[in-house]
């Protein structure tokens, strides 16, 4: 949700925002807002798929300066797409928009696009510091405002909603909450400088006016959910003494203070409309709005308190099976749960990638497949319809919005069960069900085998290399070899940075990781890369989602850790110069033992050809041997001074693409034989 021109309005007058030094308190936190407006604002890599790791660095911080000055957060999470129907419009226009951005970036220009992984991250990095969430079943806004109004204290968020609930605690905008200094300058307790919005600020600046004329307020100026026609209503600017942009909102607050009431305002707004049905449309749209901003008790109060979600689930969330709703609520199930059970329709995300092929989606609908037979049609067996082992086509699907080019587009992806679990499993005892047969689900839907455990390969480490696999024998264009052996080394990288930091051998290590990550050029968009590595993710996420639902059956990873987008990217293109690929984990035995066997795991699940492409260079040296000699030293030179790891507030420097030519048999599309696994759940 979001009112237009609100945030800036508030913004140009001093008088509604006032300093405050906040501490001791609880604080109702906006997740959704909180993650985007940290990736955002911190200048983490947005072009190369995303560092999780720098991410998680300062989510930490955060959490950590907030207890310092005693100050309790609780955090509301968005969960399924809005159920009604009423946002669906706005959903696809921030759809559209999402592609725009990528687009852009991906050639080069500015933008902002959240890496596809980061609210699974944000979520797992709030369960590792024990921080207090819960994943709503719908969006957050109205949870988040009840919750606070009911515990007296503020919410902070980026949501110009926020403007509009009256909450008894008053809003703090993230932008102005100044938690990196933690400040005992003025007080003798820690706090954190923060400007705080209280309703009566607003309110009193326009004769007192009733708080409950703000909904009104806020849909004539229009939000998400109601698109009014204003064609009919004032020119609300020439109430305003106000020039330029905000005048219009300044009057249409002045024209409001006229009116003890609501139900007076709307009399006035509508009566010169006289009654007709473009009168009787704008009352009912307008009533419907308002009803959106009355506060009433949370319902997520009781989760808090004592663990449990609420027991009924109304309209169309009644198809969530029971056992569901706790793991939903703990943010250990997907919300794509949610919307696959009562929309049957998923907004796929959009990354940097290469525009002029198929969206990286592409190369993991297969899995995503699996995902949606294990939620619609599980059920459909247990009562007796017709049965998979009859031959028929499946008969649900799930409408995937997806991007052709830079379009927006939907299609109908059919739900398909593996064979071997089709008459085995069902949805309203899905977690009951026996380990090692939700473990085959996931091996079918990825085509694999159970790693042996000759090959030492770390739980948490075994997922990515499950997905590895898949990626490399489903991804199109085909993956080089020095694509698979960079994502090998960032894997490493993030295992031995989370596991191992403190060992003395790794320190060199680390140090030419940092340098990777830090290089010359880094902003420019290798668009071959990005469209690897895009799709890599793409199948990572929704073999975590499939996991996840089927409550881990392989060992669940740290997804920080698996993926760094700067790091990978660079180490790719050191080994595109000529650099071998275990040169980066030189004079540490641990490493080097780490990359072997992850890359014999994933050599053991392919056919001898593809073998055979996983280690041979296909790019030429670009690079003369004396300059490849002086690279190598440079990664190896431990005494010069190291980058910062975390650029904290530095400008983004202006971006730049290469758009690498495909060798001819990259580009080409002949049936492979490590494809035909796609067919055998059909």
């Amino acid at each position: 949700m979001g009112v237009r021109g609100l945030h800036s309005y508030i913004e140009s007058n001093s008088d509604f925002l006032k300093t405050r030094w906040f501490r001791e308190s609880k604080l109702i936190i906006d997740g959704s807002s909180l993650y985007y407006s940290f990736y955002f604002r911190s200048h983490i890599d947005q072009a190369h798929g995303g560092d999780y790791n720098d991410f998680d660095k300062m989510v930490s911080q955060f959490f950590k300066n907030l207890r310092m000055c005693d100050i309790q957060p609780y955090v509301v999470i968005d969960g399924g797409d809005d159920v009604s129907g009423n946002k669906f419009y706005t959903l696809k226009t921030r759809c559209q928009e999402k592609i725009r951005r990528a687009n852009r970036l991906s050639k080069g220009g500015s933008g902002e696009i959240i890496p596809i992984l980061m609210k699974n991250v944000f979520k797992q990095i709030l369960r590792k510091l024990g921080v207090p969430f819960i994943q709503c079943l719908a969006e957050a806004d109205w949870e988040t405002a009840a919750l606070a109004n009911e515990w007296n204290c503020p919410v902070l968020s980026n949501d110009s909603d926020f403007y509009i609930f009256s909450n008894r605690g008053g809003y703090l905008p993230i932008d102005h909450f100044q938690w990196r200094k933690v400040s005992h300058k003025f007080t003798a307790k820690k706090s954190i400088i923060s400007k705080w919005f209280g309703f009566k600020n607003l309110c009193s600046a326009f004769n007192r006016m009733n708080k409950q004329l703000l909904p009104l307020f806020a849909i004539i100026l229009g939000n998400d959910y109601t698109k009014l026609d204003t064609s009919a209503l004032p020119n609300f600017s020439k109430f305003s003494t106000r020039p330029g942009r905000t005048a219009q909102i300044d009057g249409l607050l002045m024209w409001l203070s006229r009116f003890p009431n609501p139900k007076e305002a709307i009399n006035a707004l509508l009566s010169p409309l006289g009654k007709t049905w473009k009168s009787d449309n704008l009352n009912t749209a307008i009533n419907q709005g308002m009803a959106a901003y009355q506060l009433n008790p949370s319902s997520i109060a009781q989760f808090f308190i004592s663990g449990e979600p609420q027991g009924r689930t109304p309209g169309p969330l009644e198809n969530l099976p029971a056992w569901s709703l706790k793991p939903l609520a703990e943010g250990k199930l997907a919300s794509t749960v949610i919307e696959i059970l009562t929309l049957q329709r998923v907004m796929l995300n959009f990354q940097v990638e290469d525009f002029a092929l198929s969206s990286s989606s592409e190369a993991s609908r297969p899995i995503r497949q699996v995902m949606y037979g294990v939620l619609l049609c599980t059920r459909w067996q247990k009562v007796g319809k017709h049965s998979r082992s009859s031959g028929e086509e499946p008969e649900h699907s799930v409408e995937e919005f997806d991007r052709t080019g830079t379009m927006l587009t939907s299609s109908m992806v059919p739900a398909i069960l593996p064979q071997c679990v089709a008459t085995n499993l069902h949805l309203d005892s899905l977690w009951e069900e026996p380990q090692h047969l939700r473990l085959q689900v996931v091996l079918e839907a990825l085509g694999v085998s159970l790693i042996a455990a000759s090959l030492q390969v770390p739980e948490g480490l075994q997922l990515a290399v499950y997905v590895t696999c898949y990626w490399i024998k489903h991804a199109t264009p085909e993956p080089r070899a020095e694509m698979f052996w960079a994502l090998l080394t960032g894997l490493v990288c993030g295992h031995l940075s989370r596991e191992l930091q403190a060992e003395q051998e790794l320190q060199p290590v680390m140090a030419r990781f940092k340098k990777l990550q830090s290089r010359k050029g880094k902003k420019c968009v290798d668009l071959e890369l990005a469209h690897a590595y895009s799709q890599w993710q793409s199948c990572l996420k929704d073999s975590y989602t499939l996991n996840q639902l089927l409550n881990h059956p392989v060992p669940e990873p740290e997804l920080a850790w698996l993926y760094c987008g700067t790091l990978v990217h660079g180490a790719a293109h050191e080994l595109k110069r000529g650099i071998e690929p275990e040169s980066f984990l030189a004079g540490a035995p641990v490493a080097i033992a780490l990359y072997r066997n992850l890359q014999a795991a994933v050599e053991h699940e392919l056919d001898n050809d593809f073998v055979k492409k996983m280690r041979t260079r296909t790019w030429i040296t670009e690079m003369p041997v004396d300059e490849l000699s002086k690279k190598f030293t440079y990664l190896m030179d431990e005494d010069e001074d190291e980058p910062q790891f975390m650029m904290d507030d530095k400008a983004l420097e202006e971006t730049c693409s290469v758009r690498v030519r495909h060798k001819t048999k990259y580009r080409n599309t002949k049936s492979r034989s490590t494809k035909q696994d796609r067919g055998k759940f059909q």
